[in-house]
């Protein structure tokens, strides 16, 4: 194997779907290594506290490191927010994300202080982040608003089952919180809303999104309310200079109901 060209070894390793085999392969040699572990850490998940503690201790942060090749990061959990000190004494880690593409949220409640910790934690990691997909998430639509605008290339965005917190703190305005390294942008692309039935909940969920000024080309609304359909409509005429598709799927409670328009 070692006069095997280096090209062709790791077109080999790239039709490796197994992990385990991935495993084995990165210790063959240092020819396998490299492209083996690309594999490997393409996506990684903390779901559990325990996974992003591990990851902390066992990792080695910066370039050198695998930090450096993951693309998809996967943050599942309980509906209670992360561990806050983990994130803080994790810092030298979360930030080294450098070609962090997907940050996926699931179950979360974000808090005003828990989304600080997270940018705050992970910084210039999240600003070639182009997709984000937050869904069953807990959280007050001006804390949405301020997450979503420091990402400053998103372009994908994917908003499934979101819950206004029944009892909001007494904090500041998060609008007013600076974080260094990270600049906000005006939202564009692909959105994506799901999941969302009532009417109280999109309604202020894109009031505030339209505080952004997004130049969504495309938006599909699925598994809505009938009846509070309309609600929707604010953000696509915000999104009217940039708006070339409109995807539409409303649920009768016995039936459906669907409006689909491309090429508006």
């Amino acid at each position: 194997m070692s006069g095997l060209p280096q090209e062709l070894i790791d077109h080999i390793i790239d039709h490796v779907d197994d992990r385990d085999s991935l495993k084995a392969c990165s210790l063959v040699c240092r020819q396998w290594s490299a492209r083996s572990r690309k594999h490997l850490f393409v996506k990684i998940d903390f779901t559990s506290v325990e996974n992003l503690r591990s990851w902390c201790a066992c990792v080695r942060p910066g370039p050198p490191g695998p930090s450096s090749l993951v693309e998809t990061l996967d943050m599942s959990g309980s509906s209670a927010s992360p561990d806050l000190s983990t994130l803080s004494n994790g810092i030298s880690h979360l930030q080294s994300f450098s070609t962090l593409r997907v940050l996926m949220i699931y179950k979360w409640r974000m808090t005003t202080n828990c989304v600080s910790s997270m940018l705050h934690s992970y910084g210039p990691s999240l600003e070639n982040v182009i997709c984000l997909t937050l869904e069953r998430i807990a959280v007050h639509t001006a804390t949405l608003v301020m997450f979503i605008s420091h990402f400053p290339r998103l372009d994908d965005l994917s908003i499934s089952t979101i819950y206004l917190p029944r009892v909001l703190g007494r904090t500041r305005d998060p609008h007013h919180e600076p974080y260094v390294g990270i600049i906000p942008t005006h939202p564009r692309g692909k959105l994506c809303i799901s999941g969302i039935p009532t009417c109280r909940v999109p309604q202020k969920v894109f009031e505030a999104i339209t505080l952004l000024e997004p130049r969504f080309y495309r938006i599909t609304l699925e598994h809505i309310n009938y009846d509070a359909w309309w609600d929707y409509w604010p953000l696509v005429e915000v999104c009217a200079g940039s708006l070339e598709e409109l995807h539409i799927l409303a649920e009768y409670v016995t039936g459906e109901w669907t409006c689909e328009s491309s090429h508006l």
